[in-house]
């Protein structure tokens, strides 16, 4: 009987989502992005917000609109990514009120707004399937007018508006945009310089109680026919269509939150959770562009473009243990796509076997790394010399793998490390004592004075490369002709630079500044080289989270998620949550946005992924189930949780004690345990074998399709 009830939690957890929070309401929408409600499908999106006095907007948003023109002075200005702009709703008088909701479930938006003429309620939904927004405009206890009309923005890198940016010395203007109708349709058409262009064209039908609006956005790089596809799409667009589409949107976000699911005793953090779900999917989807800094709400900003030493990989962080492989799917084909270009990004003399991509880039990873031997890169910038982006970028390449465990993605990812590793070999020296060093400056991102030799950032990330190729070989036999030359540099690199106080920036470089990013502590998160499994590291860890979090000027939003990660890994869940706390109290904005001089997506996905460290970690060859839940988070349930190996982790924790675990098996292998059930029952649904080790770990060997039930005994 008692393994029944633990079952029968199993089987409710795995086919019955627990949709939380299905609701997010902003009680007093803002004049910012940052106090709207959104919508997106990973290509379009809208954002809705208080324009004026008596006027809402709905921002516009189409994720791949970059400009493209040629390879030159600037790729932030050159190769930025445009904002389309905003429909304005102008009423006869102010506003007396506005709120907003999301509704996650169903997947739209609604202002609600009181004027002296009544309510009126506008509604977005943007459609899953179809590249089509959807405005709908309640109008049936508002008794007076309004009037709806699209403002374009300027077709210029949105980095021209901030002062202290350097501005390319030659910036010819994009050709002026031009309104057009046809028919019913109107359009606002956009050429670029470049060629091609894009066009927003919409069509409006006036309702007794509701008016209806249908928007489409199309972009092309070459010719004009995207203006006649656009007008035709919306044209073609009949009631019966947009029915379908609407039943066929409903369902892919039923299917799309059934994926896994999480239930916290906190309700701020549950809405903040599944919050993060709702915009990664908003923001991008397997078959749409990834994720730049933006998604698809733009608003002023000096980040127009791919951030590839932190921001992305941040990005995309909680996708694998929320089960979502369709949304990892848009980076790892950004990847695969522009192989070619990641090649051209290193030096000639390298390029035959290497690869790497710098700091920032547009959708085709054309951002140059400037490190050659016996070569200075003059005139380069802080950008141009980190080394380490790409084989970081590639860390969320092998999480997929170890996800999906295809043999497809391991052909893929294993030449593209072997690669960027290469270009990291070409630059080491050996000194006298037989230690390898990197030969030439990089520069750790972020931190002032940050161009020197062997930084932390470069060494923690070249050492994880190092380890992953060997294993990746290993599991073909250890085949590779330089398998033998990883191993012998591995076992010879230069140690980690640290002091009294812990890991310094680099050789010879102590972390004397606030400091945002956490480069030089890479090895403890998110490579887990030191870990809190090393009890002669412990102290060493302690000292360095202490001293970089000790100097608080220059922290930002993902400070707070590093330590709170790195937190999570040492098992303490409440000086985890204590910085989550910060972050939320005061980084976050009322819509779970964040910004740094403009919208930066990746700190609250980066918060998600702290969170759902405090439930389940994989490091060190070790599946740890609740291993860092705060004290005050006594009840604490998750399903379909997906881990390394493509194992499918559900658990539930009552009254601070876990109660059950299930690890389904979806492609077969060795599973080691830390559940923290003392003298747990174990049971195995299939074929497979168990072993309870002396320290208390559970070693499991299933087979494809088991299932491992561990239950407390009661």
């Amino acid at each position: 009987m008692m393994n029944l009830r633990i079952l029968f939690f199993f089987i409710c957890a795995t086919f019955q989502p627990f949709w939380g929070s299905a609701q997010f309401r902003i009680p007093a929408l803002g004049h910012s992005i940052y106090e709207g409600v959104f919508t997106g499908n990973g290509l379009l999106g809208t954002m809705t917000y208080l324009a004026g006095k008596n006027s809402m907007r709905v921002d516009i948003g189409r994720t791949d609109v970059y400009d493209h023109r040629a390879n030159s002075e600037d790729k932030l200005f050159d190769q930025a990514r445009m904002s389309l702009g905003h429909f304005e709703m102008e009423f006869e008088s102010p506003i007396v009120q506005a709120k907003g909701d999301i509704y996650l479930k169903e997947a739209f938006a609604e202002a609600k707004v009181s004027t002296g003429k009544g309510i009126m309620r506008i509604r977005t939904t943007t459609l899953s399937n179809d590249n089509v927004i959807l405005l709908e405009v309640f109008k049936k206890d508002f008794n007076g007018n309004y009037h709806l009309t699209w403002k374009p923005d300027e077709a210029i890198s949105p980095r021209m508006g901030f002062s202290y940016t350097q501005k390319p010395k030659n910036y010819p203007a994009n050709p002026k945009g031009h309104f057009g109708e046809q028919g019913e349709i109107k359009y606002f058409d956009q050429p670029l310089l470049a060629g091609g262009g894009y066009v927003t064209a919409y069509y409006g039908k006036p309702g007794k109680e509701v008016d209806t609006y249908l928007i489409t956005v199309d972009y092309s790089q070459q010719g004009t026919a995207y203006v006649k596809t656009a007008i035709n799409y919306v044209q073609n667009f009949s009631k019966q269509k947009l029915t379908k589409g609407l039943a066929s949107h409903r369902k892919w976000w039923t299917n799309y939150f059934k994926a896994s699911t999480l239930e916290l005793p906190d309700t701020v953090y549950q809405q903040f959770y599944d919050m993060q779900l709702y915009k990664l999917a908003s923001a991008t989807r397997s078959d749409k562009p990834a994720m730049d800094l933006q998604g698809p709400w733009t608003s002023p900003t000096p980040w127009p473009a791919y951030w590839l030493n932190l921001n992305m990989q941040l990005a995309y962080s909680p996708v694998f243990k929320a089960n979502q492989l369709g949304i990892a799917n848009s980076l790892i084909q950004m990847i695969d796509r522009n192989k070619d270009q990641l090649r051209q990004n290193v030096p000639e003399p390298y390029r035959y076997n290497s690869l790497a991509v710098g700091r920032s880039s547009g959708p085709t990873l054309w951002s140059p790394v400037l490190l050659a031997k016996d070569v200075s890169p003059e005139g380069a910038s802080d950008g141009e010399k980190e080394l380490g982006n790409l084989v970081w970028l590639l860390h969320s390449y092998y999480q997929y793998y170890r996800a999906t465990m295809s043999q497809d993605v391991y052909d893929r990812l294993f030449p593209l490390l072997k690669e960027a590793i290469n270009y990291h070999l070409h630059l080491l020296e050996k000194d006298q004592a037989g230690k390898y060093h990197i030969g030439v400056k990089t520069y750790s991102p972020e931190y002032p004075k940050g161009y020197t030799y062997d930084t932390n950032y470069d060494l923690s990330i070249f050492r994880w490369g190092l380890k992953t190729l060997i294993e990746l070989d290993q599991e073909r036999g250890a085949k590779d002709k330089l398998h033998a030359v990883w191993k012998g540099v591995l076992a010879n690199l230069t140690d980690y630079p640290q002091d009294t106080d812990g890991f310094m920036i680099a050789k010879d470089l102590p972390y004397g500044e606030s400091h945002r990013h956490y480069s030089h502590l890479m090895m403890i998160y998110p490579f887990y080289d030191i870990n809190w499994d090393q009890e002669g590291n412990q102290a060493l860890i302690e000292r360095s989270i202490a001293h970089w979090q000790s100097k608080k000027q220059w922290l930002q939003g993902y400070s707070f998620t590093g330590a709170a990660s790195m937190y999570a890994m040492m098992g303490r869940g409440d000086s985890a949550l204590a910085s989550l706390d910060v972050l939320l109290q005061k980084y976050i904005k009322a819509n779970t946005l964040y910004a740094e001089s403009g919208p930066v997506i990746e700190t609250p996905l980066a918060a998600m992924a702290s969170i759902q460290e405090l439930c389940m970690q994989y490091w060190n060859g070790v599946l740890r189930v609740f291993p860092a839940i705060p004290h005050k988070w006594e009840d604490v349930s998750f399903a379909n949780f997906l881990a390394d190996g493509g194992n499918l982790v559900s658990a539930q924790r009552k009254n601070g004690k876990t109660i059950g675990i299930q690890i389904k098996s979806q492609y077969g292998g060795r599973i080691r345990l830390k559940a923290g059930i003392r003298a747990p029952e174990i049971k195995i649904q299939g074929k497979g074998t168990f072993d309870i080790t002396q320290d208390g770990m559970i070693d499991l060997n299933l087979d494809k399709g088991a299932v491992a039930l561990i239950n407390a005994h009661r």
